[in-house]
């Protein structure tokens, strides 16, 4: 190697990935909140009540303003963005905490980007205002058909995510021109839910759209090109799944390690066998690698203002490397993983879950392939 290749091997900058004062402090704040508010105990209470979110969680949320830190207020203070949301997202991870945040946080991060909208963004501030995301599935999506100055929504989603909790709706649909993203309330004249327990044990509901009027008005980025707001919505919203995905792996794997340490078969920890030890390991290297590409994903949103490829790519490894990561833990656990209600077997119906929102694997895979050959664009 030549002495000029050398230097500028030297003097190339490298990977930093440690956080800033502002953003470890609003981790910090984060993993106090959820840790406190979202135990085991509280959370198994929460579903046996069927309480549609934990509201006393979500009031704290709000109090503590992590959804205020995340916007800018002002040129020179640009908030925390996408890498904080997924901060806060992982912890909220780590203990299942049964509240709207990521798909309220998203659409406030829209709003601040987009404009319009500002009496539900301090909604979100107050706690008043809870948002839900519907996103076109593989067989079903909502249309838009033009109508005077507005469109008319008619079609359906089956896994309308944490729909009961919300007040809002952001509904992505789909016209000739291309796809708009509404901002709705729930109960608008023409939307009927039919509510139902998912995987996780937290309620979810089908909807169907029939006649529902939309505005120019609710539309957010109506001043953008056709499409625009909806494909920087979705790449937020699929990083937003990945770091939550990121913390329930997580969790799940330490208390695995934990287990595995103190449960003794033949006189000895079964962790000191070499089959888990290597088990174990695969799930750390997944769950390492998860949140390395979720939170790089997290920075280029907020800085590059694209960052399709890094966004797609840490949702595919989401999903790939979550189902791994649970079937491991629950593995790991024995016959105890199978108990509805072991706390470890929570975290795998929430990997689970979570594994197919707004698309699986493959589908996410699509369309990183077809970002790849578009030249980066989403």
């Amino acid at each position: 190697m030549s002495t000029a290749s050398m230097n500028n091997t030297i003097e190339s900058p490298s990977m930093e990935f440690a956080l800033d004062e502002d953003q470890q402090g609003l981790a910090d704040l984060a993993a106090q909140i959820f840790s406190s508010l979202g135990t085991d105990e509280l959370n198994a209470a929460g579903e046996k009540a069927r309480a549609a979110y934990d509201a006393a969680l979500w009031s704290q949320i709000a109090e503590s303003g992590l959804i205020d830190a995340l916007l800018p207020m002002g040129e020179d203070e640009p908030g925390l963005g996408m890498a904080g949301l997924a901060l806060v997202a992982r912890e909220q991870g780590r203990t299942l905490g049964r509240v709207p945040f990521i798909t309220t946080a998203v659409a406030a991060l829209a709003i601040a980007e987009f404009g319009g909208h500002e009496q539900l963004l301090e909604g979100i501030g107050a706690g008043s205002v809870r948002i839900a995301a519907l996103q076109p599935e593989v067989r079903r999506r909502v249309n838009g058909t033009a109508s005077g100055e507005g469109w008319v929504l008619d079609g359906a989603i089956e896994l309308g995510y944490l729909v009961p909790s919300a007040t809002h709706l952001m509904v992505q649909f789909h016209t000739e021109a291309g796809e708009l993203t509404a901002l709705i309330e729930a109960n608008r004249a023409g939307i009927t839910l039919d509510e139902y327990h998912g995987l996780s044990r937290q309620q979810h509901a089908e909807l169907a759209f029939a006649g529902v009027q939309v505005q120019a008005s609710d539309l957010i980025g109506a001043n953008r090109g056709t499409g625009q707001a909806a494909a920087w919505i979705r790449l937020r919203l699929l990083t937003a799944a990945a770091a939550l995905m990121s913390g329930v792996g997580a969790e799940a794997l330490r208390r695995t390690a934990a287990y595995t340490n103190e449960r003794k078969q033949f006189g000895r920890a079964i962790a000191t066998n070499q089959g888990v030890a290597l088990r174990a390991a695969d799930a750390f290297i997944d769950t390492e690698t998860t949140w390395l590409s979720t939170i790089d994903a997290a920075w280029q949103l907020d800085h590059d203002g694209d960052g399709a490829e890094a966004a797609l790519g840490a949702s595919w490894l989401a999903r790939e490397a979550g189902f791994r990561v649970v079937h491991t833990t629950q593995h790991l656990h024995g016959g105890m993983g199978a108990d509805l209600d072991n706390h470890i077997h929570r975290f795998f119906v929430w990997m689970r879950e979570l594994d197919v929102l707004w698309g699986t694997a493959g589908h996410v895979s699509e369309e990183l392939a077809a970002v790849i050959l578009d030249g980066g664009k989403a």
